[in-house]
């Protein structure tokens, strides 16, 4: 079964998707009783991408594309040529879930590339939907608050990002050009916190997906950061169980060029918000801690990365074991002093690596946080991960230390 088709099989559960359940925020009770009532508009459905607006034109609402059958659910039934998709490390984000789709259009196809991003054609959308949960025990659709919608753009001149902001009433998404804030809670642990949600601007965006090669900013552009080999040879679940991506993908004619010998392909260890730190055997701390720092500092922290002048750099593709010093490890800091802390990484020792420091700090002002996008609260499973990695170094004093 082709994507189009398993897809226009959930079209016509789209809108009770979308919209229904008590609990729902786009949802209103009638005024004799408790029943929802669902906004005349989220009844509707739409099937055909506006491909000319997305190609040409920054519209102001997200529903003018209509790249999802019900345009008050991003979270489900793409339409044409429309597949989800899910990375074995996802970029933290608040706690925020990710919703994460890839509209292709018609006789066109992505090319694998062992390394980088995959090559997209012209006219590929990339839609990632941020939503926050109310307890990050029970996710899906109904039971979190639509914050955020990202568009990635492939046009003539190169890729373009475009922010969207969900409206009070959830019914649609306008184009916040500068970002936003929006006040939202979140229960974690058993822990309620309230905060600032921060949605990223076109600049802000920008920032994060900017490559220069061999450091030329001069020759910089866009690209994705999510979709490559290594996070997509994971399983997901199509419809017809677990299959996996990069093998889905092909099957369907959306990607060329993948290895007959898929045992070359690089895999990530899947890192979840329920894995168990305990549970990673020690001689896999490192490969699930550079797969970690890669997704969440690595398109900065590279040598074509806007932090290419920095001491920490963490591409995956750079070995640990021969680049140590590259990776921090009794590395100075170039351009941040560390307060009491000398140290990038001090081995053996977490509590007093600047790395876990910066993990650690939240946004005061004092650009001490890291990433410095892209989060107001701390990735308490990301940090224990890299602190026991850390911690498992074998000890060693760093030389002046």
């Amino acid at each position: 079964m082709n994507t189009k088709s398993i897809f226009t099989l959930l079209i016509a559960f789209s809108c009770l998707a979308g919209c229904g359940g008590e609990s729902n925020k786009n949802q209103t009770a009638n005024e004799g009783g408790s029943d929802p009532v669902i906004p005349e508009i989220c009844q509707r459905s739409v099937s055909n991408i506006q491909w000319d607006r997305l190609l040409t034109e920054n519209r102001n609402k997200l529903s003018d594309y209509q790249l999802f059958s019900s345009q008050c659910n991003p979270t489900a039934s793409p339409n044409e040529r429309g597949i989800p998709y899910d990375l074995s490390v996802p970029l933290f984000t608040d706690y925020a879930s990710k919703y994460r789709f890839l509209f292709l259009p018609d006789n066109s196809a992505a090319t694998y590339h062992d390394n980088e991003a995959f090559e997209f054609p012209l006219g590929t959308v990339i839609s990632k939907t941020f939503s926050m949960p109310a307890n990050t025990n029970q996710r899906g659709f109904e039971h979190e608050t639509l914050l955020e919608t990202r568009l990635l753009i492939k046009r003539e001149n190169g890729w373009v990002t475009l922010p969207y902001i969900w409206n009070e009433s959830k019914t649609d998404a306008e184009l916040g050009l500068i970002g936003g804030r929006v006040s939202t809670s979140l229960t974690h642990d058993s822990e309620l916190t309230h905060f600032q949600y921060a949605i990223p601007g076109i600049q802000q965006c920008s920032r994060c997906h900017q490559i220069k090669p061999d450091g030329d900013a001069d020759q910089a552009f866009l690209a994705p950061i999510g979709p490559k080999a290594r996070y997509l040879n994971s399983d997901y679940d199509y419809g017809n169980g677990l299959e996996n991506q990069l093998e889905y993908w092909s099957a369907q004619g959306l990607l060329t060029g993948l290895p007959d010998d898929k045992s070359t392909i690089a895999a990530t260890p899947s890192f979840k918000p329920d894995t168990a730190i305990e549970s990673i055997p020690p001689s896999q701390l490192t490969h699930y801690a550079k797969a970690w720092l890669d997704v969440n500092c690595a398109h900065c922290h590279r040598a074509e990365g806007g932090a290419s002048n920095t001491a920490f750099q963490v591409d995956y593709n750079m070995p640990f074991d021969t680049h140590k010093i590259d990776h921090g490890v009794c590395g100075k800091p170039v351009s941040y002093g560390g307060s009491h802390l000398s140290w990038l990484i001090t081995p053996g020792t977490a509590d007093t690596s600047i790395i876990v420091q910066r993990m650690v700090a939240i946004p005061d002002g004092s650009g001490d946080q890291m990433p410095p996008l892209g989060r107001e609260l701390v990735h308490r499973e990301g940090l224990a991960l890299i602190k026991t990695w850390i911690n498992s170094m074998p000890a060693e004093a760093c030389d002046g230390s």
